[in-house]
């Protein structure tokens, strides 16, 4: 309806409707428009309000929107966002912008502080935007600062309380400080609450807000000293974040959402070079045991069911091992252990599944298989350790990536069951070997 407004309505019926709208569904319908439309919604928008939209887009678009106003404009545009949001979006411009942009902002800033950050950490998700209160304020005092300062913070459900070195001392609700009547200091209605630090992973401060079921997370540095504060939005944002990108590198992606079917192939084009590269070794391995494979061509028809059921185990393990390292999960040795011990147990069950189906069909068809118990027993036993071998290689691998600082989650679904299929061949045919070394 906005594109037909923006061509074919007049400027007050353009006006009144994107003024009714909700920013996040403004920035769904700017994405879809031409440059010339954009030009014109430009020019009916107040400042505030761009800067409301810019917001709501994603970091990578709004930066290239900014990137069209001059420095003059940026600046205004930015100081009317929230510093996090700000700081996302620099972090997407180029060097030399960002520099430009840094400088005339101030390196005082709250935005160039936060932009000091890693992506990963605390500290660049947080907002300085909060109220804070000191122990030697009555409710009287604090309730005016609240009145004042309210518009100007991102929220006023809890205030935070500090002494005189800034140090954090706890919180007062909203509701706390309301209830309060004079005479009364802040000090006698803090309440104690739990905090993170600035450059705490993201995941661990996710994980307390999750834990403590916080709105408001207070941010402090090494000294206790308050910075700021995650709100339960931002969580909930950087908890469907880390959830997309734990997704794509367990599917071996480096993105899964791109802009254009030629972006799109650009940056899947290598991953996927690099794992047929890794799958060359399992027709090199096949060619080793090729022999055996001549001599009992029934083992082809199972090989499927080797690979197929140790990478569907593998990927289980994965899943499980990357969420106790993203969760930080107490009890990693022994929940390892129990991976472990129920992959050989689900081996157990399998393998004897396979032996007496293995076995049946060995015995239905005698033109293709010799000694159909012999058969039976490779499948069987092959089946058993590798999927007992499958969750072994899921757990060890991220955990050697963690011990060496790597994303445990770039030991993606893949990769494992490449090594597995190579795993897999490997004791399939190499039992088959021994088991009919006497026919060959």
């Amino acid at each position: 309806m906005l594109k037909d407004l923006i061509n074919n309505g007049n400027n007050e019926q353009i006006t009144e409707y994107i003024n009714d709208l909700h920013a996040h569904d403004l920035a769904e319908i700017f994405i879809e428009l031409n440059d010339d439309e954009r030009d014109k919604l430009y020019s009916l928008l107040s400042s505030a309000r761009l800067a409301e939209l810019v917001s709501y887009l994603e970091s990578d678009d709004a930066a290239e929107i900014l990137s069209d106003f001059d420095i003059k404009k940026q600046k205004e545009l930015f100081e009317m966002m929230e510093p996090d949001d700000a700081a996302d979006i620099i972090g997407e411009l180029e060097d030399d912008e960002q520099e430009e942009l840094l400088k005339v902002l101030g390196k005082n800033s709250d935005v160039a502080r936060l932009i000091q950050y890693d992506e990963d950490e605390t500290g660049s998700a947080m907002t300085t935007e909060i109220i804070v209160l000191t122990t030697d304020m009555d409710v009287k005092q604090a309730t005016k600062k609240v009145m004042k300062e309210a518009a100007d913070v991102e929220s006023i459900n809890t205030l935070f309380v500090v002494d005189s070195n800034q140090q954090f001392l706890g919180v007062v609700p909203l509701i706390a400080l309301i209830k309060a009547k004079t005479p009364c200091m802040v000090l006698d209605i803090v309440e104690q609450s739990p905090f993170v630090k600035d450059y705490d992973l993201i995941t661990q401060s996710l994980e307390a807000i999750n834990n403590y079921g916080i709105f408001e997370m207070p941010v402090c540095n090494e000294n206790q000293q308050l910075l700021g504060m995650i709100t339960l939005d931002d969580a909930l944002d950087l908890y469907q974040e880390e959830a997309q990108e734990d997704f794509e590198r367990l599917a071996g992606l480096p993105e899964t959402i791109d802009r254009t079917p030629i972006k799109t192939a650009l940056h899947r084009l290598p991953w996927l070079v690099l794992l047929l590269a890794i799958s060359v070794p399992i027709a090199l391995i096949s060619s080793h045991f090729q022999d055996v494979i001549t001599a009992v061509a029934i083992l082809i028809i199972f090989q499927p069911l080797i690979s197929g059921s140790a990478g569907n185990v593998a990927t289980q393990t994965l899943a499980v091992t990357l969420k106790m390292f993203s969760t930080n999960e107490k009890g990693i040795f022994f929940s390892s252990i129990r991976e472990i011990l129920t992959g050989m147990i689900n081996g157990l069950v399998i393998g004897s599944i396979a032996f007496g189906t293995t076995f049946l069909f060995a015995s239905l068809h005698p033109s293709i298989s010799v000694a159909p118990i012999s058969v039976a027993f490779v499948v069987g036993a092959s089946l058993w350790l590798t999927v007992f071998v499958a969750p072994i290689v899921a757990i060890l691998i991220p955990t050697l990536l963690r011990i060496f600082k790597l994303d445990p989650a770039v030991a993606s679904g893949p990769f494992i069951s490449t090594l597995l299929d190579m795993t897999g061949l490997s004791i399939y045919f190499g039992l088959a070997t021994l088991v009919f070394g006497g026919l060959l």
